[in-house]
């Protein structure tokens, strides 16, 4: 009898855990929440671009950041190690960047391995139109190609945007609207 109710009690914890494992825990044992949704802006869908969630500290989470790359219908999914895996259970500072997606500029590719000169001309660049006829704010992918930003420029960076999304275990649904005004409501 004593045998039987070890061996139901060890299915029952084994399930326990694998259940556990699904709903959030990555290999390496990161707490993670799969983030999914789409981005719009001015009513349209933001056909190319990155987000960024930041862990942030000042709330309690902390850990490595999540990037989701735009597709063309606006949607994104977060990655932290493994595409697709989520991000960070807790509170995240967010970056948007929402780019036109064909490049204005092919530029030349920056890497480690770059002259110094080139990284401190390319990193001069960034933010400046890239041609003649180009207006407004552009962005510059790690390939060196510079894009018109299509997004508020106040977006970009996760420290300054004043966004912030909480992340849950299991899977979330963050719709990211924003608006004319550059303000951003979270569906």
């Amino acid at each position: 009898m004593q045998r039987r109710v070890t061996r139901a009690l060890t299915a029952a914890l084994a399930l326990a855990l694998i259940g556990l494992g699904q709903a959030g825990c990555s290999n390496n044992g990161l707490n993670l929440g799969k983030v999914r949704g789409k981005v719009t802006y001015k009513g349209e869908p933001v056909t190319a671009g990155e987000i960024l969630f930041m862990p942030d500290e000042s709330k309690g989470t902390t850990g490595p950041p999540a990037l989701g790359s735009i597709s063309s219908d606006g949607s994104y999914e977060m990655s932290t190690e493994e595409s697709g895996d989520g991000a960070i259970v807790g509170v995240h500072k967010v970056g948007i960047v929402g780019r036109d997606p064909k490049p204005v500029d092919q530029g030349k590719a920056i890497t480690d391995a770059s002259p110094a000169d080139d990284i401190l001309k390319a990193k001069a660049s960034m933010g400046a139109p890239a041609k003649k006829g180009v207006t407004g704010p552009t962005v510059r992918d790690r390939s060196g190609a510079v894009f018109k930003l299509l997004t508020p420029e106040s977006l970009k960076d996760p420290n300054t945007s004043n966004i912030s999304i909480k992340v849950e275990r299991g899977t979330n649904t963050k719709n990211l609207v924003i608006k004319e005004d550059g303000s951003i409501h979270i569906e």
